[in-house]
């Protein structure tokens, strides 16, 4: 409670008795912030004067101190992220300088663990999962915003005054030399591309330790092999890619960024990259552009078969043929009419030993028209670059082989062994391969067959008929192409009659029998392609800067 001064008069003894010991314990308190404010400056200063010395032993190559020095000074002021940084970047250079010593190993059972303080327990399942968790590479997050520079000095002020500048923190490597001082320019620039423009000037790369720190190296293979953080990344294969070309894509990527470890898995669709992230990250992000999704293409065929035909047949059949038959009186013979013969004329009034056999004469007239026509529809999607294939038919057997001898003997029955057969497919088979060029023209490669059952046989198998063709043509996206034709064309004319009369002019037709037979058929294939989807010379790719071959860029 707080008494104004008034107040404090007012009271009676008792309530001032208490007003002297508020203020009295507020006196305290306020003594002991002070005491402890006064003990943290002089923690910082303690602290700082450390720093100091450790960057002077630093500079006079005496790692093993300066590593001490730094170490003191962020034990003094744990909150400085500074001193703790410098003195991990110095470790190595420190353990090099001092190797540590060997000792031999204590007798089995005279080893005593110190006992943990109070607090603290052994390392938990948990806690050894989450330390082999592997951790993504740190990306710097600098300030935003363009800024122009002007700055003077050696490699390590222009790192720090850069780094001030967009609120970040920078280290340096142990090896690493301050040089000549220089002046540099860098005009209208973002975090990231200060930094370029600043590793290009000094030949020098960084590492992103966090968020908000970097370590600075010399740019030198043995450097880049020490410090370059390495990495694993996975890439997921889309469904519409197959293996093979998803596996070639990914060689390809590996032989461009020189990529030491790489593993397939085609089980999973997967592919594994792992080495410097510079080399990574651009093979991740040139795999997944080719690896962008390919169109579909659907073909509509259409398999068109007209068959014509006609016949017709007309004249007069005279009996081409004259048997002699005996019809004398012959001891133990009687005359028989041969089949066929209506009857039989003697000479001589019946007095020959030889008569002629009669057949009938037939008029005739017949005609006969035939038309028919199939046709077969189908439509076939297919991605791009891949074969789809379409059959619509049956299935015949055919057999190719039996037994047709005797199947019985004196012994008692042979075994006859069962017929083969191979199934034909009857119908129509198409294959189409297409090839997007563009986004309106595709080729496609064409393998079309044709099967059915013709009228004929041969020893009971039948014969099949075929029409097959394979092409490649290229068309506009909707527009019909005549892949195939084919036209044939019969035409047959057959004369019959006594030899001599059929010949005679104006006689001789009616004399005879006239037939004529013609057959016409036509057989078109036509297809019209249609894309589905966006052609790969329309997707918008985007460059990767990867650096030259012996600086290439480090993630920032």
């Amino acid at each position: 409670m707080v008494y104004g001064p008034k107040q404090i008069c007012s009271q009676r003894p008792g309530n001032r008795q208490r007003l002297n010991l508020s203020v009295g314990f507020a006196r305290l308190l306020a003594g002991l912030q002070l005491a402890a404010a006064c003990c943290v400056l002089v923690a910082d200063d303690g602290a700082l004067k450390l720093f100091k010395k450790g960057e002077q032993a630093e500079k006079a190559h005496k790692m093993a101190r300066a590593y001490l020095l730094y170490s003191e000074a962020a034990a003094q002021d744990p909150y400085n992220a500074k001193y703790w940084l410098r003195a991990q970047s110095v470790r190595v250079q420190a353990i090099l300088e001092s190797p540590p010593k060997i000792r031999t190993k204590a007798a089995p059972g005279t080893e005593q663990l110190k006992p943990l303080p109070p607090g603290e327990s052994s390392i938990s399942k948990k806690d050894l999962e989450e330390a082999r968790k592997p951790q993504a590479p740190f990306e710097l997050r600098g300030r935003s915003g363009r800024q122009t520079f002007q700055l003077k000095g050696d490699f390590k002020a222009l790192y720090e005054k850069v780094a001030k500048a967009f609120g970040l923190d920078v280290v340096f490597d142990g090896d690493y030399q301050a040089g000549q001082p220089i002046k540099l320019t860098i005009e209208d620039a973002d975090c990231r591309d200060a930094l370029l423009q600043l590793n290009a000037a000094t030949d020098s790369f960084l590492i992103p330790i966090s968020t908000k720190v970097f370590l600075v190296a010399k740019d030198v293979p043995q450097k880049r092999t020490e410090l370059e953080p390495h990495v694993a990344v996975v890439v997921p294969i889309p469904d519409p890619v197959s293996l093979q070309e998803a596996q070639e894509l990914a060689m390809a990527v590996r032989q461009i960024m020189e990529i030491n470890k790489f593993q397939f898995d085609g089980a999973q669709r997967l592919a594994l990259f792992r080495d410097r992230i510079s080399k990574v990250r651009p093979a991740e992000a040139l795999y997944e552009q080719l690896l962008h999704p390919r169109p579909d293409v659907m073909v509509e065929v259409d398999f068109v078969e007209v068959d014509r035909s006609a016949s017709w047949s007309a004249g007069l059949n005279l009996p081409q043929t004259v048997p002699f038959v005996a019809v004398g009186d012959i001891p133990n013979y009687t005359p028989a009419i041969p089949p066929g013969y209506d009857r039989i004329y003697t000479f001589f009034g019946g007095k020959s030993l030889v008569g002629l056999g009669v057949m009938p004469a037939q008029l005739m007239a017949t005609m006969s028209r035939g038309f028919s026509r199939t046709l077969l529809k189908a439509r076939i999607r297919a991605a791009d670059g891949q074969p789809a294939t379409f059959h619509a038919g049956d299935r015949y057997p055919v057999m190719t082989a039996g037994y047709f001898g005797d199947t019985s003997s004196a012994a008692g029955t042979i075994y006859a062994p069962p017929p083969s057969f191979n199934f034909e497919d009857l119908g129509l088979s198409i294959k189409l391969t297409p090839q997007v060029h563009g986004s309106d023209e595709v080729s496609l490669d064409i393998e079309a067959e044709f099967k059915v059952l013709g009228g004929q046989s041969l020893n009971g198998i039948p014969v099949i008929s075929n029409r097959k063709i394979q092409s490649r043509i290229r068309l506009r996206s909707n527009e019909w192409g005549i892949v195939a034709g084919l036209m044939s064309s019969n035409d047959a004319r057959t004369i019959a009659g006594l030899a001599g009369l059929a010949q005679v002019p104006l006689l001789g037709p009616l004399l005879r029998s006239n037939t004529s037979d013609t057959s016409n058929t036509d057989v078109l294939v036509v297809l019209k392609p249609q894309i589905l989807g966006i052609a790969p010379s329309d997707y918008a790719t985007r460059a990767i800067w990867t650096g030259s071959e012996g600086r290439p860029l480090t993630g920032l």
